[in-house]
C-alpha cells in the first residue's frame, strides 16, 4: 500500500487540471481554425467577377512593382450584356515602338470614349526590376507609366520565373497563359495584338457589344455553348507561341478550379469578324478594319508594304513617343 502524501495528492491534481484545460483549448483552437478555414474556402469559391481590379504597377524604375489586386467591390453582376470587360494588350520584349503603338491603341479607346472603360497592358515584371541600357527602351517606359495615369490603363506585371527555371522561353501565348488568373475580375477580355492601329473605336466596341458573349459555361444559356458569333480555340502556349490576332478571354472561378475560356470572332460573319483584320482587308462595301493588326519582318519591322495606315499610325506615334527616333529602334 503507497501512502500519498498531502503534497503529491495536490501536484496530481493540479497536473490534471492543467492536463484537461489544455486538451480544452486545443479542441477549442481546432474548431475555431476549420471554421476560420472553411469561412476561408467559401469567400474563395464565391465568384468575384463583380470586383474591380487594381492591378496597376506603374513599372517603377528599378522597383518590383507588384500588383495590388482585388480591392474594390461593384455591384454589377454577370449577364449575358456584360458590364465589366476590358481591352487588352500584352508585350514580351520593350521593343519602344510597339510599346508607343499601345500606348497610342489606348489614347484612342479614351478620347473616343470606348464603351469598354477598363485597358489592361501585360508585361514580364522583370521590366520593373531593371534599369535597361537603351535610353529608348527606359524613354518608352516612362511614356508608358504616364499613359497609364492619363488614359486610365492598368498595368499589370507577370512573374515569369517559372518560365526561366524551366528553360522555356518567353512567348506571347505563355505569358497569357501566366497573366489570366488576372483577369477573374473581368467578364470577358478581348486581346488585340499590337503592333497595330485603331480605325474606328465605335465599330470595334461592336466586338464586346453587339452581340453575346460566351462567358461561363451555363446550360441554362445556349450562347454560352453554341455561339455564332465566337467560336472556341484553346490556348495551347507550348505549341503555338504566337496569339490570334482577336482573342477573347473568359476566366470562371470554379471549385477546386479556375477555368478559362478562350474564343476568336467568327469570321465568316461580315460586319463582325472582320473588325479585327489586316490593313489590306476591305469588305464588299469598300471599309477596311475597325482595328489593323500590322505584321512584323524577321527583323521586328513593321511591313508597310499594302499598308495604308503605316504613314498615319506612325505620325500618331511620334505624338505620344516625342523623341523617340522610332524608325530605328524598330526591331529592339
Amino acid at each position: 500500500m503507497v501512502l500519498l502524501t498531502s503534497g503529491t495528492v495536490s501536484a496530481i491534481v493540479t497536473s490534471t487540471v492543467v492536463c484537461v484545460s489544455t486538451f480544452l483549448l486545443f479542441l477549442s483552437g481546432y474548431a475555431l481554425q476549420q471554421k476560420s478555414l472553411r469561412d476561408i474556402q467559401h469567400a474563395l469559391r464565391e465568384p468575384i467577377y463583380s470586383q474591380t481590379p487594381s492591378v496597376r504597377s506603374h513599372l517603377y524604375a528599378g522597383g518590383s512593382g507588384d500588383a495590388q489586386q482585388y480591392l474594390a467591390d461593384s455591384e454589377n453582376a454577370r449577364s449575358s450584356r456584360p458590364t465589366n470587360v476590358a481591352y487588352l494588350q500584352l508585350l514580351t520584349r520593350p521593343n519602344p515602338s510597339n510599346i508607343c503603338s499601345a500606348i497610342l491603341f489606348y489614347k484612342k479607346l479614351a478620347e473616343n470614349n470606348s464603351a469598354a472603360h477598363e485597358r489592361l497592358f501585360v508585361y514580364p515584371r522583370d521590366w520593373d526590376m531593371v534599369t535597361f541600357p537603351s535610353d529608348e527602351v527606359n524613354t518608352a517606359l516612362a511614356l508608358l507609366r504616364a499613359a497609364s495615369s492619363k488614359y486610365g490603363v492598368w498595368l499589370v506585371p507577370i512573374d515569369t520565373g517559372i518560365l526561366h527555371s524551366k528553360g522555356y522561353p518567353l512567348t506571347d501565348a505563355r505569358l497569357l497563359r501566366l497573366a489570366q488568373i488576372q483577369f477573374m475580375p473581368y467578364d470577358s477580355v478581348l486581346y488585340l495584338r499590337t503592333p497595330g492601329y485603331v480605325l474606328d473605336v465605335e465599330r470595334l466596341d461592336q466586338l464586346l457589344f453587339s452581340r453575346p458573349l460566351p462567358l461561363e459555361f451555363d446550360r441554362s444559356r445556349p450562347e454560352s455553348y453554341q455561339n455564332e458569333a465566337w467560336i472556341p480555340l484553346p490556348l495551347l502556349a507550348n505549341k503555338n507561341p504566337s496569339l490570334p490576332p482577336a482573342y477573347l478571354i473568359t476566366v470562371n472561378p470554379k471549385p477546386e478550379r479556375v477555368e478559362a475560356r478562350t474564343h476568336i470572332p467568327n469570321v465568316t460573319i461580315r460586319g463582325f469578324g472582320d473588325l479585327v483584320a489586316s490593313p489590306s482587308y476591305k469588305n464588299p462595301a469598300g471599309q477596311g478594319p475597325a482595328y489593323a493588326y500590322f505584321d512584323v519582318d524577321d527583323d521586328g519591322h513593321v511591313r508597310w508594304e499594302n499598308n495604308p495606315y503605316y504613314g498615319q499610325w506612325r505620325k500618331e506615334q511620334y505624338e505620344v513617343c516625342e523623341g523617340l527616333d522610332l524608325e530605328s529602334i524598330d526591331d529592339w
